[in-house]
């Protein structure tokens, strides 16, 4: 597709036009003679010449084929007569017909040539093929080829497209035709320049700027920018060396307002660092507040809780002032003081403090070969010293084979070197114990009396001095008392399977048997269990019928003699506490019914007005008696009644003469003798 050219290219490359436009008119037609049996046969190239225009289509050129394939048909049949025929026709017509056919041969040659001239002037030239043109091609078709390439927006493209152009002076055929290109080209290299400025790349912009060419109408405003662009760099420079200053002394006022003037330069890249800048001072004062907070816990607590003063300063960022210049060697000061406490405490065999200190050191914190060594030396030495003896075989073996490689792992410049050393053979001795008890294990679990003899031999072979001896004799234990279960197990079944029947000869061997299982075997405890409760059982066989008797006894009113007979069983009796229990029941029933008596000969004696002697004899009824309460409350209303009485005989003896006899008068507490008690009821003492 041809490319629409501007119009000077079009009057550089175009020649002039034909000062007429338009072809010539048609020449009009001839009128020929109407064709007749007489008139001469016309051959293909007469056809087409005379009659027929030039074909442009198939479909057109048809009917002229058929016709000549018809003359050609006709003229092959009769070959003699027709050529004689066809002569002397074309004779004729030539001579009638010369001059006219001349002068239209004539005008078709001028009208041809006008209608070519009028195609070429008025089609495009042909296009430029860009990938064809180098420089030794017209200047034409590399300024048009450059103006193809600058329009792309590609900066070395455009930057070419300058440099062609450039060193073109005014003598030069195409340099009024170039200047507005060169100007337009600086402006979008400028342009260029500047969206570098706001990415950030001085150094891009400015060196894009400075191939802008002197020769180029925007080459002072390039240089211009550049200046500009240069001086407020080095402006933000100076500004951010400041608060980078203030920063590293924690001058917070004056670093917000270098800040301040900070957002005021006119440069797109500070203008985006300006956040960075900010977050940067923020980082900076929340470093130091939880330098603060660290340094704070340090102080009061005590140094073996240095770790959490440690892992308090996680949160400081590592890029920051703080952090560098005081935080990092403040945590290595505390690491270092947490290493040594854990040192002492190693060395004092005080495991779990060694561990739980250089735990508390956190992850975050750099440490040294020494302090790494330290770190193997106490965690090996920590599973050493764990004694699960329940856990599985296997699970304390690996443990112990990784404890051993990594002491094995410290150097032998080491400062913990000699430790090391001493703890590798008991790692490996216990290692070699805990196979041999893991085998007899296996050995024993199959709860087999020989097996058991077999493990408890293998198990006795660790020597005292051995690492494994203590969990050996555990084992030991363990599986003798298993021994000594399987041993006597069948003994106290069948002492069980006797006592079933609950009667007396039976528990009786039963307990018998069951003292065969001799102390200190592993089933003594419970031999003796069943035997107390097999005695208790022969003991309520024994004691039931004397105390039913005494229960019969005391129903027939007998109490005392109940009382003797339920005595009869000794302490420590299955059924003596349920004796007492009856006893006390009946002692209560007496003290009741001797009471009530006392209790009723001063109720009789206080309704006959004398209070003083119901006093007296309710007072016989002791503590503890079970009509005590009682009688104290009676007491009580007696002696309220007998105050009230001597109170109103004092206010008569006030009002009557004195030769008068209180008692008299009254009627109370007259010198009349009590009256005897019935003989059915007890005297009261």
């Amino acid at each position: 597709m041809a490319r629409k050219l501007p119009t000077q290219w079009l009057r550089a490359f175009q020649k002039p036009k034909a000062d007429i436009e338009h072809p010539p008119a048609p020449i009009e037609n001839y009128q020929h003679q109407p064709y007749s049996d007489h008139s001469p046969v016309l051959l293909e190239d007469d056809l087409d010449a005379e009659a027929l225009p030039e074909p442009e289509t198939e479909k057109s050129s048809r009917p002229v084929q058929h016709r000549v394939a018809k003359l050609g048909h006709r003229a092959a049949s009769t070959a003699s007569s027709a050529t004689q025929v066809t002569a002397r026709r074309l004779g004729k017509f030539a001579k009638a017909w010369r001059w006219q056919l001349i002068w239209l041969g004539i005008f078709g040659v001028f009208g041809g040539t006008g209608a070519i001239a009028l195609h070429w002037l008025s089609s495009a030239p042909p296009a430029v093929d860009c990938q064809q043109v180098t420089a030794q091609s017209l200047e034409a078709e590399q300024l048009f080829c450059a103006q193809q390439a600058a329009q792309t927006g590609n900066a070395d493209q455009i930057l070419a497209s300058i440099n062609l152009v450039k060193g073109w002076t005014t003598e030069h055929p195409l340099y009024g035709q170039s200047r507005p290109l060169l100007q337009d080209w600086s402006n979008a290299v400028l342009i260029l320049a500047r969206d570098r400025v706001a990415q950030r790349d001085i150094k891009g912009a400015v060196n894009l700027a400075s191939q802008i060419p002197q020769s180029s109408p925007v080459y002072k405003d390039a240089q211009a920018a550049i200046d500009r662009w240069q001086a407020e760099y080095r402006r933000g420079e100076a500004i951010y060396a400041k608060i980078l200053e203030a920063l590293k002394k924690r001058a917070w006022e004056s670093a917000s307002q270098q800040m301040a003037q900070l957002a005021l330069v006119n440069d797109p890249g500070w203008q985006e660092r300006l956040g960075e800048v900010r977050e940067r001072s923020n980082q900076e004062k929340k470093a130091w507040k939880f330098l603060q907070d660290a340094r704070n816990f340090a102080k009061a607590n005590p140094p073996a809780q240095l770790g959490q003063a440690i892992a308090m300063t996680d949160g400081i960022d590592r890029n920051t002032f703080i952090w560098t210049l005081q935080a990092n060697q403040e945590v290595l000061r505390w690491r270092n003081t947490i290493i040594g406490l854990a040192i002492a405490q190693f060395d004092q065999q005080n495991i779990p403090a060694a561990v739980a200190l250089v735990n508390s050191i956190p992850t975050s914190v750099q440490l040294t070969t020494a302090n790494q060594d330290l770190i193997r030396l106490v965690r090996a030495r920590e599973i050493e010293t764990v004694d699960n003896y329940r856990a599985p075989g296997l699970e304390r073996i690996v443990p112990l084979i990784m404890a051993t490689q990594m002491v094995k792992q410290i150097d032998a410049q080491s400062p913990f070197a000699n430790r090391a050393k001493t703890l590798i053979p008991r790692l490996e001795q216990k290692v070699q114990d805990l196979t041999q008890l893991n085998l007899a294990s296996s050995v024993a679990n199959l709860q087999q009396i020989p097996m058991l003899h077999f493990a408890i031999a293998q198990a006795s072979t660790i020597s005292p001095k051995r690492p494994g001896r203590l969990h050996a004799q555990t084992l030991v234990a363990q599986w003798q008392k298993e021994l000594e279960s399987m041993q006597d197990r069948p003994l106290l079944d069948r002492a069980k399977q006797v006592a079933k029947s609950g009667s007396l000869g039976n528990l009786k061997s039963a307990v018998a048997m069951a003292t065969l299982v001799k102390p200190k075997r592993s089933l003594r405890i419970e031999a003796q269990t069943d035997i107390a409760n097999w005695s208790n059982q022969i003991q309520i066989i024994e004691d039931r019928p004397i105390l039913n008797n005494a229960r019969a006894i005391a129903s027939a009113g007998q109490l005392g003699r109940a009382i003797e007979v339920a005595g009869s069983i000794r302490p420590g009796r299955a059924l003596y506490a349920e004796a007492q229990g009856l006893i006390g029941e009946w002692v209560y029933q007496i003290q009741i019914a001797e009471d009530r008596s006392i209790l009723a000969q001063a109720n009789r004696l206080a309704s006959q007005g004398y209070l003083t002697r119901a006093i007296d004899v309710a007072s016989g009824i002791g503590s503890g008696r079970p009509l005590f309460g009682e009688a104290r409350g009676a007491i009580a209303q007696w002696a309220a009644e007998r105050a009230a009485i001597w109170r109103q005989r004092e206010e008569e003896s006030q009002s009557v003469p004195s030769d008068e006899d209180p008692e008299q008068s009254s009627g109370f507490e007259s010198p009349i003798p009590d009256p005897t008690p019935p003989a059915s009821e007890p005297t009261p003492p």
